[in-house]
């Protein structure tokens, strides 16, 4: 979905939509993006990634309330499955679940259970931008089989909440996709967390302290088939507003360190530092990131995006993205429209 404020997000795709559901006199509840994506590599060092790709990316958000407290939660996603290899419009695009699982309230925690997104990290999901989550998605923890625990608490005159979710890979059907078929994992297939039952783990406590949010999360992946060694993980990340007058000015801060990473005997750390400002209807926001694995080039990101709500709930933007990766350079200009509802 759109990346336009630096909003913390702890574990909100666990618990958001069953508090959605709670909050309103139907049992069923539902919210979707629609967004529209073309990206332009106009000047490469690799001649093969000078490309034009549109693509399209539909999310919804669906949640059914059998009682006050117990409900049934799904991410239902329409994306581009497969990177393209030359101009492409509108092609590749495939449908699936990237969450289904029953959440159940205590009142002083919340169960989940199913197929969930554990919580570690936020960069990869506020910052600002077209293209500013783009490092920060290699550490997204997504579609993993398992159970967690969720506990809201209050202190030091902010709201917090501390996650632990155990889990494995998701092997299941819904590991595949409808239309364009990404193909359904299996354990031959190896990577972190991809193991014959839950042997991983990921704790993280997320809150406020006025304008300033943080996150904090370790995770320990096991070794899947084929891997060198268990993934082993540390994060945390900062966000603050500050007033300046006329307008906030956003600002983000998240690093990430990793030993054994993705189950080679490789270390790795990421850094971003994100600033969003208003000036008029426009959001000017601007991204570095840093990738550092240790047996590969150092990677950077440099991004700057515009934004403004063209009609209500639709919204218009416009990115620049400069990437240094695996010792190739590129420039690219890309156009985002989305509409929520």
């Amino acid at each position: 979905m759109m990346r336009s404020t630096l909003l913390l997000a702890a574990s909100a795709t666990v618990i958001g939509a069953a508090a959605n559901a709670q909050e309103t006199s139907s049992p069923f509840s539902a919210e979707f993006s629609v967004e529209l994506q073309s990206d332009f590599t106009f000047d490469s060092s690799d001649p093969a990634a000078e490309i034009n790709n549109t693509y399209a990316t539909i999310e919804g958000a669906l949640s059914f309330s059998f009682t006050r407290n117990t409900s049934l939660n799904a991410t239902l996603l329409i994306e581009q499955v497969m990177d393209p290899t030359s101009d492409s419009f509108l092609e590749d695009h495939g449908f699936y679940a990237e969450e289904l699982f029953f959440a159940h309230d205590f009142g002083k925690a919340q169960v989940v259970l199913g197929k969930f997104n554990p919580a570690f990290g936020s960069a990869w999901d506020v910052a600002p931008g077209i293209y500013g989550a783009d490092f920060a998605e290699d550490y997204e923890i997504t579609e993993k089989l398992g159970a967690a625990v969720v506990v809201p608490f209050a202190a030091g005159a902010g709201e917090h909440e501390l996650s632990f979710a155990v889990f494995q890979a998701d092997r299941t059907i819904l590991s595949d996709s409808i239309g364009t078929e990404r193909g359904q994992n299996s354990l031959p297939a190896g990577g972190v967390s991809n193991t014959s039952s839950p042997e991983s783990v990921a704790l993280s406590v997320a809150g406020t302290f006025g304008a300033t949010g943080y996150n904090v999360g370790i995770q320990y992946q096991a070794k899947g088939r084929g891997d060198a060694a268990d993934q082993t993980g540390a994060v945390l990340g900062l966000t603050h507003t500050v007033e300046t007058g006329s307008f906030p000015l956003e600002l983000l801060a998240e690093v990430a360190w990793f030993d054994e990473f993705d189950g080679t005997r490789d270390s790795a750390s990421y850094g971003t530092l994100g600033l969003a400002a208003p000036v008029g209807p426009v959001t000017v926001s601007a991204v570095y990131s840093l990738r550092d694995v240790q047996t590969m080039p150092t990677d950077h990101l440099v991004t700057v995006s515009a934004e403004m709500e063209l009609f209500e709930n639709f919204t218009g933007a416009i990115g620049y993205r400069y990437g240094d990766e695996g010792g190739e350079d590129s420039h690219t200009i890309g156009t985002l429209f989305a509409y929520e509802f």
